[in-house]
């Protein structure tokens, strides 16, 4: 696997394995996709805790949470990160368990280098493997003919263009397009520049808490920034929808997520309050 900088000592690693309720096994796409399947049902793609980060620490620099410090805070709380840190965690484990790859930075529209995943390779295979998303299994990329995933809940699609690139898409959904996938290897250098900067002026979801997690076969999301404060998911039968009760969504969301209320609680409270709203 290309070079990273974060290794995972082998005791670490293999607590994560346990807290997956995976093994250590030889690189495999079976083995690869078990991973995957563990990790997108216990791991969140989540912005409290980046919220939490971003207002405890002064310098920007000392904001990312690296693998250890995110592998850690999933093993004792069950928190997660957004895609540039909870996609590299996984990376990590995946370096360690002797996976060949790298990681990507890609675009969303216009947005420019916004979304992280990370591309293995089996036996000259190439696969996308994004668990921020998630994609609940690698996607074998053909620059021929594209890529269809078939998940639980929707229908992924790589279409692909010249040059290493595939817009990637879900369906049924009412917003089909997800992002451009540019399959060229990011250094680990600049892939931490980019996870550092992302916490800068410039930062994407430090104006909100959003969650994200596979719960009962459907990818649950919660985003602040939607009123009145929900849960919503897309499976092939439409949108599912189920409004949290008033008075304390912290506890309603740390109950679904099983992530510590007090911690939802103090990252919705450093959002600006809607109008009428008191806290």
């Amino acid at each position: 696997m290309s070079a990273s900088a974060r290794r995972l000592k082998a005791s670490f690693a293999r607590d994560i394995l346990a807290f997956l309720d995976c093994r250590s096994e030889a690189p495999g796409l079976a083995g690869l996709n078990r991973l995957i399947h563990a990790c997108i049902r216990r791991v969140p793609w989540e912005s409290v805790t980046r919220l939490l980060k971003r207002h405890a620490a002064r310098d920007t620099a000392r904001c990312p949470r690296w693998p250890d410090e995110l592998w850690r805070d999933a093993l004792v709380f069950n928190a997660g990160g957004t895609c540039f840190e909870i996609n590299y965690a996984f990376f990590g484990l995946l370096n360690w368990l002797g996976y060949q790859g790298y990681m990507t930075l890609n675009d969303m529209g216009d947005a420019r280098d916004c979304h992280a995943a990370i591309i293995v390779i089996l036996d000259g295979q190439k696969y996308l493997v994004d668990v921020s998303l998630p994609l609940s299994y690698a996607v074998a990329l053909r620059a021929e003919t594209g890529a269809v995933l078939h998940a639980p809940w929707l229908t992924y699609t790589a279409h692909p263009q010249a040059g290493g690139v595939y817009v990637i898409e879900r369906s049924p959904h009412p917003r089909p397009y997800l992002f451009t996938l540019k399959d060229a290897p990011v250094a680990a250098t600049a892939y931490e520049r980019a996870v550092e900067d992302d916490y800068g002026p410039a930062g994407r979801f430090l104006d909100r808490v959003v969650i994200n997690k596979v719960v009962g076969e459907r990818a649950w999301l919660f985003n602040s920034a939607a009123r009145p404060y929900r849960l919503e998911a897309f499976d092939r039968a439409g949108r599912r929808e189920v409004l949290l009760p008033c008075g304390d969504p912290a506890r309603s969301l740390a109950d679904f997520y099983r992530m510590p209320a007090d911690k939802i609680a103090a990252a919705l409270a450093f959002l600006p309050l809607a109008a009428g709203e008191t806290i």
